[in-house]
């Protein structure tokens, strides 16, 4: 089934900054080439782990909606992959944009989202037609149905005042949700401190929120708009250490090799991808 990346991350979930302090580089003059390093390879970490790590838009193209059934899922199973699922093979989906298909007069329709659900919480994500629905019947071409969405660890937000904006294609929040905050290359606004629980306090419009050190209390009063790109949400640290090391061997040719004492030979250390093992995506 083919994704294609509609957009991709805002920033890198690792700074320039931060891979110069692990490279021993105190100089500007490879700041270009060890920023396209970084890229390449988080985008290398995505692809081993089926995830998105800084926010993305997804579009998955399939040729027809899979099903039909009007059963829902086996009881008695705790956990299923229907026949009837379209899942996205890409996580952790945040927001499912729109769902698409070409009637049979070869025009595109978009599929009210009262018509399907999403399970978000799940990986691989899933999507059927709510109890009691089947999937219309589109268009029988290639390329009939689209499903656009959003995957990621984590999404910028701006801080303005006492409040923080989210984009409007990331999870709303409720009151009471926990967060965690975080940011690259600079700090969050001084009340804040990374990777730790705040709560929704309010929800002041559509993706503007107030937010609280403990739930149901008052809303913290942000000192500044801090510094850098701050995030909701926090990309794992095994990963970002992966990506430290990898960037060390692309720049280097060090890190991930050592020279074997009996052959004197320079091999790669067979545990190094295994740090992204337990953020793997299995279907």
């Amino acid at each position: 089934m083919p994704l294609q990346l509609v957009r991709d991350a805002a920033v890198e979930p690792l700074s320039i900054g931060d891979a110069k302090l692990h490279l021993r580089v105190d100089i500007p003059d490879d700041d270009v080439l060890i920023g396209a390093l970084i890229a390449a390879a988080r985008r290398f970490a995505e692809n081993l782990t089926q995830r998105a790590l800084i926010c993305q838009a997804w579009r998955l193209v399939i040729d027809s909606f899979p099903g039909p059934t009007l059963i829902g899922v086996p009881w008695g199973k705790t956990f299923t992959l229907p026949q009837h699922a379209i899942v996205l093979e890409k996580s952790a989906a945040r927001s499912v944009t729109a769902i698409r298909y070409l009637d049979m007069q070869g025009g595109w329709q978009t599929l009210p989202s009262a018509a399907y659900t999403v399970d978000y919480t799940s990986e691989p994500c899933r999507i059927t037609p709510v109890f009691g629905q089947i999937w219309p019947i589109p268009l029988p071409q290639i390329g009939a149905v689209e499903v656009t969405f959003t995957a990621g660890y984590a999404v910028p937000v701006t801080f303005s005042g006492n409040t923080m904006t989210v984009p409007a294609d990331w999870q709303p929040y409720s009151v009471g949700d926990v967060v965690q905050l975080s940011n690259v290359g600079g700090m969050l606004p001084a009340a804040l401190s990374p990777t730790t629980n705040y709560f929704i306090e309010s929800v002041v419009s559509a993706g503007v929120y107030t937010i609280a050190a403990t739930p149901g209390g008052p809303a913290i009063t942000l000192l500044d708009a801090g510094s850098g790109t701050s995030l909701v949400g926090v990309v794992p640290e095994g990963i970002t250490s992966w990506m430290k090391l990898r960037v060390g061997t692309l720049y280097q040719h060090r890190e991930e090799y050592f020279t074997s004492e009996k052959s004197g030979k320079v091999l790669p250390l067979p545990f190094v991808d295994r740090l992204l093992d337990p953020y793997r995506v299995v279907f």
